[in-house]
């Protein structure tokens, strides 16, 4: 059997009608929060970022910004074999492929565009790479930037992103 609450509908009072006490309840909830932060910081849960940040937990589990990754002979480990632009779902990268002249290495990425203000973060174009040269483990996370351009990663900008690299984490994850 459903149980059935009854909910009091008591009329308003005066005070209650013309909310004058309940916006002062308001008021002493917002100065003790006041007070408490002013007397005593140590309390404060807000991280000040971009000046203090946290670490990242679980990073190979996390998918973070693109990078292409090179051979020893530092080339890129890309053949433009064009399946992570296939396998994308939101149609973010654009290659254009280039010819090797004296390699064994047939194909390059003459052009390797990333347009982060459409991809999802899914993993996908990383999971369809069968030369394992494209991964997400750059430990930076996309955010806000003030120019559009700013958030298309070309092909230089995607080889010099390594792993744990202090100078593309900066403040408020900037791209490079």
């Amino acid at each position: 059997m459903i149980e059935i609450k009854k909910v009091n509908n008591r009329p308003l009072n005066l005070l209650e009608r013309i909310y004058v006490w309940e916006i002062f309840k308001g008021f002493l909830v917002t100065a003790r929060h006041f007070f408490v932060n002013l007397f005593c910081p140590g309390k404060i849960i807000t991280i000040q970022y971009p000046e203090i940040t946290r670490p990242l937990e679980h990073a190979a589990k996390r998918r973070t910004r693109h990078r292409l990754k090179m051979r020893a002979n530092g080339t890129p480990k890309c053949v433009a074999c064009f399946l992570c632009a296939t396998a994308c779902p939101a149609f973010c990268i654009h290659i254009e492929a280039g010819e090797f002249t004296s390699s064994q290495v047939e194909k390059y990425p003459a052009v390797f565009d990333v347009d982060l203000s459409r991809c999802v973060m899914c993993g996908m174009c990383v999971e369809a790479c069968p030369e394992d040269a494209i991964a997400m483990d750059t430990e930076v996370i996309p955010g806000g930037v003030l120019k559009r351009e700013d958030m298309y990663l070309t092909r230089n900008k995607l080889l010099q992103n390594m792993p744990g690299d202090p100078s593309i984490k900066g403040a408020a994850n900037r791209l490079a």
